[in-house]
């Protein structure tokens, strides 16, 4: 069998992918080129003596993922093609679901859904596990085939099955794709008479500029605090990152660097300019903060120009780099460096590193290990930013998700709407009424789409159920009148009545929840989405504290106390 011309290209472009980092990095020396010509020798065996006939292009693409699966979720190889739909889906207009996604414990997992896309209207949370895309298993999955999957024209469908934390069982998700143009600085207002609050979504284009005018803004309503929200947002743009934080760093201060074995990949960025806002701030973080999004973060705790608050972020913290290959246009995207923040902490988490290597690096180091500010207060490393004030956000509980997942709110609000403002005005004082709620649990418990839900506990008894049909056939005990089985099935047709009976109990134990979310959802509906952030920054835990820190010189004084242990 001869190798065909391909063959010999694509060979030509893994060695030579290899051979650029090799002579960059002075690594490796006879070996590395030894276990090349070793490569090279495996896949000549097979292609010329395998029982059938296998492509070369196919044993190539084989070996080029199976070098992808030791290296960390960011590293790519494209061909001309792949390149081309990469370009498109990042400098085009694209149809998506509104997620940004990345790999953890090598599961393919939201980091963060973005405010007012299909995917968070419809409850998708930080932390759930994509499974499958349609009809296609994530396993193994690499992050740019699965934003190849989830993205398409805008009106098409797509079915994403997701795995969540205290769910017995997975969860689908029907989603239309919307084109997603998202306002990366879409919210600022005053919440009481001296705190200031701005919202950002991400770091894109005008990022830096949208927000100092927003602060200018907020200045003549004289603004004496400010409370900078990076929660929910997967980052964006590094010059960005560093223009933002310039706007409250001095002048020639290190926002942030990058560490990488090639010495080129080391470099360290420095504000440029003099801030604009210097009096206190609280920045706030959750686990779906990422990338240049701790980038400021991290700056601002560790020239202690305010306090983080929230939970601690994802961690996303390397640096790729698009590598030309070949004179063909096959490219590879390379992780090349780490972000460090000021202290020297390295911003990424250890399951965002290294894929199945353990051992701690400088990207991965121990919970223990500890870094200090500038006016020395100790702050914790181990990948990304570990807020000074920690503050879990609003939690949910198993039925107030489904009601999400299900679009329930967003459906009625959107439905209901005008019959609503027929009888009562919606304003910002509007009041969800015992009528409201009683049409809407008629609306919840009447939708097809939502009278499947299982509270957990039935769906524990049913595996249950199926654990002892499994048992009974195992032993051979198939007898229809068996007195052990009818027995059972009697205790357990007993616990279900009662767990069905507790199941009709859930909309009354989250009342509170559903009343909230509804005037929400109504204010959104009819008075735009500002209406709609307005009330739930009032009923928002995490501003609620923010602003007590910044209303309070004592309080706020003491997030800065310094560590006197540093040992």
């Amino acid at each position: 069998m001869k190798k065909s011309k391909f063959y010999y290209v694509t060979v030509a472009i893994l060695i030579a992918g290899f051979a650029f980092i090799s002579n960059r990095v002075q690594a490796g020396g006879e070996k590395f080129y030894s276990d090349l010509i070793r490569l090279d020798k495996v896949v000549t065996k097979i292609n010329e003596n395998y029982v059938e006939d296998v492509s070369s292009e196919e044993l190539v693409d084989a070996a080029i993922g199976g070098i992808r699966s030791i290296l960390d979720p960011h590293t790519a190889y494209f061909t001309p093609k792949d390149y081309e739909d990469l370009k498109v889906n990042t400098e085009g207009e694209f149809g998506g679901l509104g997620i940004q996604i990345g790999i953890r414990d090598q599961i393919l997992t939201v980091v963060s859904p973005l405010a007012g896309t299909p995917a968070h209207r419809m409850g998708l949370q930080a932390g759930d596990k994509i499974i499958r895309i349609d009809t296609t298993s994530t396993q193994g999955i690499s992050i740019d085939d699965a934003v190849e999957k989830l993205r398409g024209k805008p009106g098409s469908p797509v079915k994403i099955q997701i795995l969540r934390e205290g769910m017995l069982e997975p969860m689908e998700f029907n989603i239309v794709r919307e084109v997603i143009k998202i306002e990366s600085v879409p919210y600022a207002a005053m919440v009481n008479d001296s705190t200031g609050y701005i919202k950002i979504t991400q770091f894109a284009k005008r990022t830096s500029e949208d927000l100092e005018a927003k602060i200018m803004e907020l200045k003549k309503k004289d603004m004496k605090n400010l409370i900078i929200d990076l929660r929910v947002n997967p980052g964006g743009l590094l010059n960005q990152a560093i223009s933002v934080s310039e706007l409250f760093l001095d002048k020639n201060q290190m926002v942030v660097y990058t560490k990488g074995r090639v010495k080129s990949q080391n470099q360290e960025y420095h504000s440029r300019r003099n801030p604009i806002w210097t009096k206190k701030m609280v920045v706030l973080v959750n686990e779906n903060s990422a990338s240049a999004s701790e980038i400021v973060a991290g700056a601002i705790q560790d020239w202690d120009r305010g306090i983080v608050l929230g939970e601690t972020s994802f961690g996303k913290g390397s640096v790729q780099t698009i590598l030309p290959l070949d004179g063909q246009q096959n490219t590879l995207k390379l992780t090349t460096a780490y972000y460090y923040t000021p202290a020297g902490r390295c911003i990424n988490k250890p399951e965002n590193a290294v894929r199945f290597k353990k051992a701690a690096t400088d990207s991965a180091r121990k919970d223990t290990t500890y870094f200090y500010t500038k006016a020395g207060r100790k702050v914790l490393a181990g990948g990304g930013i570990t807020p000074d004030v920690i503050l879990p956000g609003r939690k949910y509980t198993r039925f107030a998700t489904e009601l999400l997942r299900k679009t329930m709110f967003f459906n009625y609000a959107i439905k209901k709407r005008h019959e609503i403002a027929k009888k009562t005005k919606i304003t910002p004082d509007f009041v969800v009424t015992p009528e409201i709620l009683e049409d809407f649990k008629k609306f919840v418990y009447t939708d097809t789409t939502f009278t499947k839900f299982k509270s957990a506990s039935i769906i524990a008894l049913e595996n249950f159920r199926d654990i002892v049909k499994k048992e009974r056939v195992e032993r051979g005990d198939t007898l229809p009148n068996n007195k052990d089985k009818a027995e059972v099935e009697s205790a357990t047709g007993a616990l279900e009545g009662v767990l069905r009976a507790e199941a009709e109990k859930e909309f009354e134990k989250n009342t509170d929840y559903i009343t909230y979310q509804l005037k929400a959802e109504l204010l959104g509906a009819a008075l735009g989405e500002d209406a709609r952030t307005a009330f739930e920054l009032k009923n928002d835990n995490q501003v609620i504290e923010a602003s007590r820190y910044l209303g309070d010189h004592k309080l706020f004084a003491k997030a800065f106390k310094k560590s006197k242990d540093k040992g």
